[in-house]
């Protein structure tokens, strides 16, 4: 194929002398040509093909494309203007097999569609083989709920901490996604826990079912909830009463929280932890005794207090429990992380777990 600007120049004069029709038998003999023979062509030989080829695509119609692109989507040294050209196509039609399966697209170049293009085209890139983060990252980004799915049920797909942040904020919303996203190997474990706590009982119970290795994460959380009526019975008629005089007074807010857990006043900080967050006493001694301590964080989050605030309350939940540092900033690194629009679906989850149970 020495002849190679040749050849091109007659098949680009044929071209113009023929009608639409026959352009497009040109285009499938092409075809032919190079994918009966793509596994011994060079680069000079497919740089050759690339030129015919876009040459041909130009004039081609809808059919002849959808075919070139169904024919060159498995050939890993296909022509790569080519691949581009069809991979940017408005038609999902045309698009779809080259972005579901052409090995020659780089990251960038689907990262860059997956943010421009259809949400039919990014439906066909999350069902990729493999999807490195910076895909996943612009799917995730711009992609609704089906998208995310599409994703997250994706073994070969790659998802970064900021993929996973914002994966969370959208289970939040919707169980079946957060069972989906918990059944994840990859998914870290600040993530797990919040979706774990995000799950109604339900969905929780499923995942239990049908994966041992988080039936014992899951048990765990459930064992200390369930500890619940083993704490003694406590006297809030006071602590509700100075809660309610600061709240007459517009004093009640993060500080006063914290001083209360600070001091080790139980029995207060409960009380304006059920107004602030709209609970029952009893929901909200819960919080401070045997819900899982994420549930504590999501909680605080929700209600707007902050960090050290959040650290007080932790330490008046573990008061005479087995926990260390390394516990601590487990939990700060959580409570940072966690987003407000994820706390407060998490607070709902938790009240309306209350309701069922």
């Amino acid at each position: 194929m020495s002849g190679s600007g040749s050849l091109v120049a007659e098949l680009d004069e044929a071209m113009r002398a023929q009608p639409g029709g026959r352009r497009n038998e040109t285009l499938r003999k092409v075809t032919d040509l190079f994918v009966g023979n793509a596994a011994r062509f060079g680069e000079q030989h497919v740089a050759l093909f690339d030129e015919v080829m876009g040459r041909l695509v130009e004039t081609a119609d809808q059919e002849a494309k959808v075919e070139l692109s169904e024919r060159l989507a498995p050939i890993d040294n296909a022509p790569a203007g080519v691949l581009d050209r069809l991979a940017a196509d408005d038609s999902i039609d045309i698009a779809a097999p080259v972005l579901a399966h052409a090995t020659r697209l780089s990251e960038r170049q689907l990262a860059a569609l997956a943010a421009t293009k259809s949400r039919r085209h990014m439906l066909a890139i999350a069902g990729r083989r493999q999807l490195g983060e910076q895909i996943t990252d612009a799917l995730i980004a711009r992609g609704d709920q089906q998208v995310a799915r599409a994703v997250v049920t994706n073994a070969g797909a790659q998802v970064s901490e900021k993929g996973f942040d914002k994966l969370v904020n959208l289970a939040a919303k919707e169980a079946g996604l957060a069972e989906c996203l918990a059944a994840r190997a990859d998914i870290p474990s600040r993530h797990f826990r919040v979706i774990v706590e995000l799950a109604p009982e339900p969905v929780r119970r499923r995942l239990a079912e049908s994966n041992p290795q988080l039936a014992e994460r899951i048990r765990r959380a459930i064992n200390e909830a369930e500890a619940a009526s083993q704490q003694p019975a406590r006297d809030y008629s006071q602590a509700i009463q100075t809660v309610k005089g600061l709240v007459s007074g517009g004093m009640l807010g993060d500080d006063q929280v914290q001083e209360f857990a600070k001091a080790g006043q139980f029995e207060e900080t409960a009380a304006a932890l059920a107004v602030l967050a709209r609970l029952s006493i009893e929901l909200a001694a819960r919080l401070l005794t045997s819900e899982p301590i994420d549930t504590l964080l999501i909680a605080a989050k929700a209600v707007g207090l902050t960090w050290p605030t959040a650290r007080q309350l932790f330490l008046l939940r573990n008061a005479g429990r087995n926990s260390g540092p390394q516990d601590i900033e487990n939990a700060r690194i959580n409570f940072i992380r966690l987003g407000p629009e994820v706390a407060k679906h998490g607070l709902q989850f938790y009240k309306a777990r209350a309701k069922e149970g």
